[in-house]
């Protein structure tokens, strides 16, 4: 083999060697590269996939939190109903028994309940037009002494009331009253007929 012919020998070795070298460097890099880009491509997914975890149990908390007011909007609601229906049936019950032989036992209770809390010797009544007829005038007068040891003298104020039933008793000078008509009863018993509807019929709530 002549000189050159060594020459070029020696090249093409050398340029084999340095292929080898750079394709194996190059291999290397593209290893790399695929393992970078593989890993963020993971890592990307998980930032996807924890993102829309995320969002799902955003909207199931927001869907839930939605049910959990409607359905105590419809409680709420139904208790309301239920109270105006309890309300609506005591005073139907109210308008009839004002026909009735028993109101006179019941006025005349209600007049001797507000004369023995105000503690005078003199109240006024003031009634719905007609019903001081409807009156035990001397009951009333018995029972208040009984109960308060005063003698006490009852008498019909000229003013009336625009109420089912029920009597207001006040004071000769008007400065102290107790209302005991039925308006006024059901008002005051309003909160434990509300009370009572919630303890029943929501117990579970």
């Amino acid at each position: 083999m002549t000189g050159v012919e060594n020459i070029v020998k020696m090249i093409d070795d050398k340029t084999t060697e340095k292929e080898h070298e750079i394709i194996s460097e190059a291999e290397k890099y593209k290893r790399l590269k695929l393992e970078e880009a593989k890993k963020r491509a993971e890592e990307n997914a998980k930032k996807i996939t924890n993102k829309a975890e995320i969002e799902v149990r955003a909207e199931l908390a927001r869907y839930k939190a939605s049910a959990k007011l409607k359905a105590k909007y419809r409680l709420l609601d139904a208790k309301e109903k239920l109270v105006k229906s309890v309300l609506d049936s005591v005073r139907s019950d109210l308008e009839k028994v004002v026909g009735k032989a028993e109101y006179k036992d019941i006025l005349t209770g209600l007049v001797i309940d507000g004369a023995t809390a105000l503690g005078v010797d003199q109240v006024e009544l003031v009634l719905p037009k007609g019903h001081f007829k409807k009156l035990d005038l001397e009951k009333a007068r018995a029972e208040v002494a009984k109960h308060s040891g005063i003698k006490i003298k009852i008498v019909e104020s000229k003013d009336t009331v625009r109420s089912i039933g029920g009597v207001i008793v006040r004071t000769k000078d008007g400065t102290r009253w107790i209302d005991n008509t039925f308006e006024a009863r059901l008002e005051r018993m309003e909160t434990q007929i509300r009370d009572t509807i919630s303890s029943t019929l929501f117990k579970k709530e």
